[in-house]
């Protein structure tokens, strides 16, 4: 069975490099324990990403990261540009862009806050909508689903939002069985969702090029 090639579509702001000047492309895409990433090497040759460029690329810019086969490219980050690197050699000039997904903002702010008597998922809807500015709602449906878990009193000083995320979601329980994941999706939006209650519609059969294992 033939297997088409790898296709991208990247967009920082209104800048779209095309897939020819897209040397090296990586996504790692995280969940709970960490936010999604990427890096990418870009030609640069006529300096049309460096600044004064034509298509200037820089830090603070907002994007998105397709990454697929044949027809089907999906998107697969909503991104930020945080570091933007030239490099150059007497033969040739690159441009290396790397961030993170909008999962970022959970990192910006601190919380000084007491929580009393408040379930797991008014506390995580209130970090999104007073200090991380993320959306929780995609077309009309909540994505912060229901915990069974009330908080007598959590008392947090300059504790980062992500932190308290963590502990939610580590502790928060559901029909019993403790335990929640929380990512930002493919199109920045939050979702926070009882462990293991989610499956993947990728299939990943004769797709697999290269896989490594580690104990």
């Amino acid at each position: 069975m033939s297997v088409e090639i790898p296709k991208v579509a990247v967009a920082f702001g209104s800048v779209a490099p095309s897939q020819g000047d897209i040397v090296e492309l990586k996504v790692h895409l995280g969940c709970t324990k960490e936010v999604s990433s990427f890096e990418c090497l870009l030609q640069n040759w006529d300096e049309k990403y460096s600044p004064g460029g034509s298509s200037p690329i820089t830090v603070g810019m907002d994007g998105h990261i397709d990454i697929g086969r044949g027809s089907n490219v999906p998107q697969i980050i909503t991104c930020r540009v945080e570091s933007v690197k030239y490099e150059s050699t007497p033969t040739t000039h690159y441009l290396r862009v790397s961030g993170r997904c909008w999962g970022e903002k959970l990192f910006r702010r601190v919380v000084t806050k007491t929580y009393e008597n408040q379930k797991g998922e008014a506390i995580v809807k209130d970090l999104l909508d007073s200090y991380a500015g993320l959306s929780h709602v995609r077309d009309g449906t909540e994505l912060v689903e229901d915990t069974d878990t009330t908080y007598t009193k959590l008392e947090y000083e300059n504790t980062p939002v992500f932190d308290i995320l963590k502990f939610i979601a580590g502790s928060a329980d559901k029909n019993g069985v403790i335990g929640f994941d929380f990512r930002v999706a493919p199109d920045g939006k939050f979702e926070f969702f009882p462990r293991n209650s989610k499956t993947s519609p990728v299939s990943l059969s004769e797709k697999i090029e290269v896989s490594e294992y580690r104990k």
